[in-house]
């Protein structure tokens, strides 16, 4: 039996909002509700900073961008996890068979640990890149093992926070 096949647009909007399973007409309207919420929130956000930094361009308009996005960083990432928290009927658990239960968890894990590894190599390339940027030798964070330790630190606690997520979904199906 051929199984129709989704959209990639749709593939990400499941994936951002951890919809497991089939997006029905309710779940798609609660999107779009939560979406239209986060997009004028966040249009309000660049405005109102964008202007800020419009007041004070003659001066520090290089700083001002880099504690604008800090702060931002800070306040954004929250929200969103907050309505992924709070609208948990959008995020079904995936029920798979019982004696499959284990391996499925496993190989979650073990996608997890792959994005650790995406994760901590783009990392590496960003800061070596920035290096570059600065004028600076981007080898030199090959050398220094503090910064390597803070990278694969970084990469090991993404991972290990997306493969649990994506473990604790997996539930053994309902008789």
């Amino acid at each position: 039996m051929k199984t129709k096949k989704i959209s990639l647009w749709l593939k990400f909007i499941k994936r951002f909002y951890g919809i497991n399973g089939k997006l029905d007409e309710y779940r798609e309207q609660e999107v779009n509700r939560i979406s239209n919420k986060l997009f004028i929130g966040l249009f309000f956000f660049e405005l109102f900073f964008s202007a800020i930094i419009l007041l004070i361009n003659q001066t520090i308009a290089a700083t001002a961008v880099l504690y604008i996005n800090l702060f931002g960083l800070i306040f954004v990432i929250p929200i969103i996890l907050l309505v992924m928290l709070t609208n948990r009927d959008l995020q079904t658990s995936l029920e798979i068979p019982k004696n499959e239960v284990e391996q499925t968890r496993q190989n979650a894990r073990k996608k997890g640990w792959l994005v650790d590894g995406i994760f901590a190599l783009f990392m590496l390339v960003f800061n070596a890149f920035s290096k570059w940027q600065e004028g600076k030798n981007p080898l030199e964070l090959f050398t220094n093992p503090l910064r390597l330790i803070a990278i694969t630190l970084g990469g090991v606690i993404w991972g290990a926070a997306m493969g649990s997520m994506t473990a604790s979904q997996i539930d053994p199906e309902k008789a």
